[in-house]
């Protein structure tokens, strides 16, 4: 449990770049988040191509890696990092700071509260506990910020796609799936 809840203070630590577009250009965000995501991207293949470095890597960060990190997964960070970048590139300001506080935020939520409380088992390792509270907090922040339709139904898919065992990281699905459909409803219906 201490390792998760560093884990998930890291985690937290990524709200500095959602903050940060609250006073940047869309262009700008582009290409500090574009060069972040590269250097992250150069790392994952770094690891796997150069054996010393890839020790120096799980020597130094094994203790915040997942074991599916460990063995050759691409690590949360690097998701992280291409989901921001594809949410400002995708989706109008308010909307991609939305997603990436969905995926941080309703993330950590579903952690904590699943793993203190979380009794009722839903699709394996996810609980009933967890949802709930990934589906509050998503819904507080969209409701703060967008029509509150719109922001019900995000907080709703993006507490489904991260409850759903995909293969793919959450922390790429969950806000690329909620912003898409929030801004299908946003350009379709609002």
């Amino acid at each position: 449990m201490l390792a998760e809840l560093f884990r998930k203070s890291i985690h937290l630590s990524g709200l500095i770049l959602p903050v940060i577009y609250l006073f940047l250009d869309r262009q700008t965000m582009l290409i500090l988040i574009g060069v972040l995501a590269g250097l992250a991207l150069t790392v994952e293949l770094m690891k796997w191509l150069s054996p010393s470095f890839g020790a120096f890597f799980f020597k130094m960060f094994a203790f915040l890696l997942r074991t599916h990190e460990r063995k050759g997964a691409v690590t949360g960070a690097t998701y992280y990092l291409i989901s921001a970048f594809l949410c400002i590139f995708f989706f109008a300001k308010t909307l991609a700071i939305v997603c990436i506080f969905f995926m941080i935020l309703g993330d950590l939520a579903a952690a904590l509260v699943g793993k203190m409380w979380g009794r009722t088992k839903l699709l394996g390792k996810k609980s009933l506990e967890g949802s709930a509270a990934c589906f509050v907090v998503c819904a507080l922040i969209a409701l703060a910020t967008l029509n509150p339709i719109i922001g019900i139904i995000g907080a709703f898919v993006a507490t489904l796609v991260e409850l759903i065992p995909f293969p793919i990281d959450d922390n790429l699905t969950v806000p690329l799936v909620s912003g898409a459909v929030m801004h299908f409803l946003m350009q379709n219906f609002f």
